[in-house]
């Protein structure tokens, strides 16, 4: 499945945050991760994203990792977004 991701912007709070936006399978999702300089135990595998809040604009599908999972993705076009993701910042 083809996952179109693009990065929309960064702020800085007590951490640095990226937004960005995925399009799968023609549903929309919104991003929100922060990323640690080196891989971490608290990271997504092991690696760099320590939190990650994603939700898919149609239907409501909420996915959320805070240094361990709250809401894991349920769906295929979420699962591909989220392996997207890992892909290009973990």
């Amino acid at each position: 499945m083809k996952v179109e991701l693009n990065i929309t912007g960064t702020a800085q709070a007590c951490n640095e945050w990226t937004f960005a936006t995925a399009t799968a399978n023609g549903k929309e999702f919104r991003i929100m991760l922060v990323r640690f300089e080196e891989p971490s135990n608290y990271g997504i595998r092991q690696g760099r994203i320590s939190k990650l809040w994603m939700s898919n604009v149609e239907d409501g599908e909420f996915i959320n990792y805070d240094r361990g999972w709250d809401m894991r993705p349920a769906t295929t076009e979420a699962k591909a977004v989220l392996a997207a993701i890992i892909k290009k910042f973990n």
